[in-house]
């Protein structure tokens, strides 16, 4: 077993992110295959249009709503809704809206 008290350490903004997205290691990879992140978003945050290799990503929105676009479909997602990127899915993201988002990454590495 492992516990993480991180919850409330300020997040960083990762590379490839802009307009004050933040993200927080909430469990690590750190000799593990997987992550949990929290991630806030003012309006104007998001990250580029990006994919991952190995990756597989579940966004899943606490609150506020997020744009998503994969090059070929863009869509928004509110609190309470997901979505699940493979790896070499493209995915671009940006809060569109006036209150800031939350949401969970889920990443696991295949």
């Amino acid at each position: 077993m492992k516990v993480w008290k991180n919850g409330d350490t300020a997040g960083i903004t990762p590379p490839n992110h802009f307009g004050g997205l933040t993200v927080l290691d909430v469990v690590p990879f750190s000799g593990s295959n997987f992550s949990v992140q929290v991630s806030k978003a003012p309006k104007g945050g998001g990250g580029e249009l990006h994919h991952h290799d190995d990756w597989s990503q579940v966004f899943y929105m606490i609150s506020g709503e997020m744009t998503f676009d994969t090059g070929k479909e863009r869509f928004k997602l509110s609190a309470g809704q997901a979505v699940l990127f493979e790896p070499h899915d493209p995915h671009y993201t940006i809060n569109e809206a006036d209150e800031e988002s939350t949401y969970l990454v889920i990443t696991v590495k295949q």
